[in-house]
């Protein structure tokens, strides 16, 4: 008898291991998602940090042209684009 209760309590002990196991394994799981998807926003935040800094200050956009490019490229004026109108002819 003593042996048939030890047997049930190594069951029952293993039965519990394996629940506790899958719980941990999803919450595992769980956090690993969540850190992922804080890592891709954290990268959005950083870019659009970025290109706002960028937009906000013109003026650094042309002191990086000089310094990057020199003279290589020039600005154009709007009253130099000729615009096309289609209006669906062929």
């Amino acid at each position: 008898m003593k042996n048939f209760f030890i047997i049930i309590f190594i069951v029952i002990l293993i039965i519990f291991t394996s629940l506790i196991k899958t719980s941990t394994r999803e919450f595992e799981a769980k956090i690993f998602n969540s850190e992922e998807q804080i890592r891709i926003l954290s990268n959005k935040k950083e870019l659009i940090l970025l290109e706002n800094n960028f937009l906000s200050s013109p003026e650094r956009l042309f002191e990086l042209k000089k310094i990057i490019f020199g003279e290589k490229l020039i600005s154009l004026k709007l009253k130099k684009f000729i615009f096309i109108e289609n209006n669906g002819q062929q």
